[in-house]
C-alpha cells in the first residue's frame, strides 16, 4: 500500500512537471497573440495548423515551395503598424524564431517562412495614397508592383519598384531594379521614408532628416534593421496609360549563335556611353516544352522616346540574326506589364548571382554564359527552366544614389557594370533541390566570381554568398546594424543576408 501510494505520488509529480514545462518560443508568442489580437468580422489575425485551409492557404501563400513547406507554429496577418509592433514585442519578449512575407517571391530557402516559429504575413497591409504636393507615394507591403504601377497611372507617376508586376515591395530593401532604374538609380533611391517597426517592437519613422545613417541601410539592408509597414516613395513623370511615351518590347533567339551575340552585345550596351533612357534586361538559357530542353534567348528592351530612338540605342540586338522582335509603342504601365514572372508557385528554385566589369577576362562575358551553359547540360534531367540574366548599371544609375544621400550598396562610381542572376528552377511538385545539383551550384559560384570591388545585388544571389560584405558601404553598415540590434536578434532569429 505504502508503495502504491508512492508510486502514485512520483507519477503525479512528474506529471505536475510536465504539465508545468513552458510552452517553446513560438508556441508561447502564438498564445499571446491569441489574446492581443482577437478574431474581427470572422477574420483571424493567427492561424494555427487547427484553422484547417485558412492556415494552409497562408502558409503556401509565398511563391517558393522551398519556404512554402515550413510549418509555422502560427501565422500573423497584421492589418496595422500597431498590429505588427504587437507581434514583435512579443517575438522579443519570448525569443522565438521569426519570418517576415511581403512578396513571396524570395528565391533563399528559409528568409520567407519559418519551421514552428511565427511567419508575419503582411498581405492585409494594402494601402495606397498619392501626396500631390511632395510628389510622393506611399504604399503598404502587401501591396504588389502591378497594384502599385495601376494606381499610380491615373496620376500620371510611377515609382521605381519591380520590373515584374507579381513582385512585392520588399524589393525596395534589397536595393530593386526598375525600368526606371536607368535614369533614377536602384529602386531603394526613391524611398523617402519608411514607418519601421524595429525588433523590439518600438517604432520608427526615418528620413534622411529625422536619421540619415539608419535611413542609408535600410537602402539595400535587406529587412535586417526592422520591419517596414509603410514605404514614401518618389513618384517619378511616366504618363497615364492613354500616354504612349515609351517604345519597346522583346525579342527572342532561338539559335546558339543568336545567344552568345545577345550576351556580347549587352557587354558592349554596358561599355557603351550611357544613355539613361534605355533599359535593357536580357535573358539566355534553358526551359523545358512537353519534357525536351528548349534553349533560347529573350530580351526586354525599352526606350523612353520614340521608334528611332530605340532603334539606335539596341541596333545591335535588332540586327542578330534570324532574330524575333515584338515592340512597338506603349504607356510605362504597359512596359512594366511585359516581363513576365517565368515560374509557378508549385516550382522549387534557387538563385545565385555576380556582377562583372564589361571587358572583365580575355574572353569577356562570353566565358561566364559558356560555363552556363555547361552547367545547364549537366543538370538538364532536374531543371525545368534556368536562365543566366543581365541587368545592366550604368554610371548614371550609380550617381543617381550618391545623389539621393546614398544607399548602402554604395558601388565604384564613374564605370557601368553588369550584375548577373543564374535562376535554377524544378519541375512542379518539387519541394527540395538534390544534392548534386546542389553541390554542382556552389561549384559554379567559386568558379565564377565577381569582378573585384564591385557588389552583389541582394535580391539575386544565394543564401551562402556574402552579399553585405560585397557593399562599398559594408563597414558603416555594420555599426548602423549594432546600434538599431545591440543583441544582433535578428540574426539570430531570422533566417536572410548576414553580415558574418
Amino acid at each position: 500500500m505504502r508503495a502504491a501510494s508512492l508510486f502514485t505520488l512520483m507519477a503525479a509529480t512528474v506529471s505536475t512537471l510536465v504539465t508545468a514545462a513552458p510552452p517553446a518560443p513560438g508556441a508561447a508568442v502564438c498564445a499571446d497573440l491569441a489574446k492581443a489580437l482577437p478574431a474581427t468580422a470572422g477574420n483571424d489575425a493567427v492561424l494555427t495548423s487547427s484553422d484547417g485551409q485558412p492556415y494552409t492557404a497562408a502558409q503556401t501563400g509565398g511563391f517558393n515551395p522551398l519556404n512554402n513547406k515550413l510549418a509555422p507554429a502560427c501565422i500573423v496577418q497584421p492589418t496595422s503598424q500597431a498590429q505588427v509592433a504587437t507581434v514583435m514585442k512579443s517575438i522579443y519578449r519570448h525569443q522565438a524564431n521569426y519570418a517576415v512575407r511581403s512578396g513571396g517571391h524570395t528565391g533563399m530557402a528559409g528568409w520567407d517562412s519559418v519551421q514552428n516559429g511565427v511567419l508575419i504575413d503582411m498581405s492585409k497591409l494594402t494601402d495606397f495614397s498619392f501626396n500631390v504636393k511632395p510628389g510622393t507615394i506611399f504604399v503598404e507591403p502587401g501591396l504588389r508592383w502591378g497594384d502599385i504601377y495601376k494606381r499610380a497611372a491615373e496620376y500620371g507617376v510611377a515609382p521605381m519598384g519591380g520590373r515584374v508586376q507579381h513582385v512585392g515591395t520588399g524589393l525596395v530593401l534589397g536595393g530593386g531594379l526598375s525600368l526606371l532604374s536607368p535614369q533614377y538609380g536602384y529602386a531603394c533611391d526613391g524611398l523617402v521614408s519608411a514607418e519601421i517597426v524595429m525588433v523590439d517592437g518600438s517604432t520608427r519613422r526615418v528620413t534622411a532628416d529625422t536619421d540619415p545613417q539608419l535611413f542609408r541601410a535600410i537602402k539595400g539592408g535587406g529587412g535586417r534593421f526592422g520591419i517596414v509597414t509603410r514605404y514614401e516613395l518618389k513618384a517619378y513623370p511616366t504618363g497615364t496609360n492613354e500616354d504612349k511615351n515609351w517604345y519597346g518590347g522583346s525579342i527572342t533567339a532561338l539559335t546558339p549563335e543568336g545567344m552568345d551575340l545577345m550576351v556580347q552585345y549587352t557587354e558592349k550596351f554596358v561599355a557603351a556611353t550611357d544613355d539613361p533612357k534605355a533599359t535593357l534586361l536580357t535573358n539566355v538559357g534553358m526551359l523545358k516544352q512537353n519534357g525536351a530542353p528548349l534553349y533560347l534567348g529573350s530580351g526586354f528592351l525599352f526606350y523612353k522616346g520614340t521608334q528611332d530612338e530605340f532603334n539606335a540605342a539596341f541596333k545591335d540586338f535588332l540586327s542578330i540574326p534570324g532574330i524575333i522582335v515584338q515592340a512597338q509603342p506603349m504607356s510605362y504601365l504597359e512596359a512594366t506589364a511585359v516581363t513576365p514572372l517565368g515560374w509557378a508557385p508549385t516550382q522549387a528554385y534557387k538563385w545565385m548571382g555576380g556582377s562583372l566589369y564589361p571587358n572583365s577576362a580575355p574572353t569577356g562575358w562570353q566565358a561566364t554564359w559558356d560555363n552556363v551553359k555547361a552547367f545547364l547540360h549537366r543538370n538538364e534531367a532536374v531543371l525545368e527552366s534556368a536562365f543566366f540574366s543581365l541587368t545592366p548599371v550604368k554610371t548614371n544609375q550609380i550617381e543617381q544614389g550618391y545623389q539621393n544621400g546614398g544607399n548602402a550598396i554604395a558601388p565604384p562610381r564613374g564605370k557601368s557594370y553588369v550584375h548577373w542572376l543564374f535562376s535554377n528552377i524544378l519541375a512542379p511538385g518539387t519541394t527540395a533541390f538534390p544534392q548534386t545539383l546542389e553541390s554542382d551550384r556552389m561549384a559554379f559560384l567559386k568558379q565564377n566570381p565577381s569582378s573585384p570591388g564591385l557588389p552583389l545585388f541582394l535580391n539575386e544571389v544565394d543564401a551562402s554568398q556574402k552579399t553585405f560584405q560585397s557593399y562599398g558601404w559594408f563597414p558603416q553598415l555594420l555599426q548602423q546594424y549594432y546600434k538599431a540590434d545591440p543583441t544582433a536578434f535578428s540574426m539570430r532569429k531570422q533566417q536572410g543576408p548576414t553580415f558574418w
